[in-house]
């Protein structure tokens, strides 16, 4: 079975011009996208890759691209609670957090939900079809594609967050820790650990981390 790959891909700015184009097969054409992706760390190569080469499933291709799409909307329209524009990763980035959570719970932002999930007919607390569920996976999953939610979890399943904890790797020398700042810089420390006067949790994007 033969793929059509665009050398330059689309969300790059390549077009279907023939000479942009060229036949390989799937195992050729995952290694393209992984070849790009390694090069210019775009997200649109790394789920081609990662779905070309069966590492991901098509739910997770879907979330992913959903994320991805929400974040763009964000970093060009921003909240269409506060229209603030995101600038940095919105959970890193503690001025914008606080400033955020400010305004959607603003008398103004609350009366829009409210009125935006009458219009939806959206039913809150155990009015709603989905309270008590829980997201599950089966014990010996080798990914979350394959999640479902329950109220009543079956013998086998687990929830997807103690899923993720047993998959930590235990012996890594960063299990156990979390990322603080100063403002201008990064370090780890053991979660139990008192943060440092003049620090506070949380990664700042783009600096050093001090051992």
């Amino acid at each position: 079975m033969k793929h059509t790959h665009h050398i330059i891909p689309k969300h790059m700015g390549g077009t279907d011009d023939p000479s942009n184009l060229i036949e390989l097969t799937v195992e050729q054409h995952a290694e393209e996208h992984k070849i790009l992706f390694e090069k210019y760390g775009c997200w649109q190569d790394e789920v081609a890759w990662k779905g070309l080469a069966g590492i991901i499933g098509k739910e997770e291709i879907i979330r992913r691209i959903q994320s991805e799409a929400g974040k763009e909307r964000m970093r060009r329209l921003g909240n269409p609670l506060t229209g603030i524009k995101t600038k940095t990763n919105f959970s890193i980035n503690d001025e914008f957090r606080k400033q955020v959570s400010s305004l959607a719970n603003s008398p103004a932002a609350i009366a829009k939900k409210r009125k935006t999930m009458a219009l939806k007919k959206h039913q809150q607390g155990n009015k709603n079809s989905q309270y008590g569920t829980k997201w599950c996976v089966k014990i010996d999953a080798e990914s979350l594609d394959e999640r479902k939610k329950f109220k009543d979890i079956p013998e086998g399943w687990i929830t997807t967050t103690e899923w993720k904890e047993r998959k930590k790797d235990k012996t890594n020398n960063a299990y156990g820790t979390v990322w603080v700042n100063n403002g201008n810089m990064n370090k780890l420390i053991h979660k139990n650990e008192l943060i440092p006067t003049g620090w506070k949790k949380g990664r700042l994007m783009n600096m050093m981390v001090r051992s």
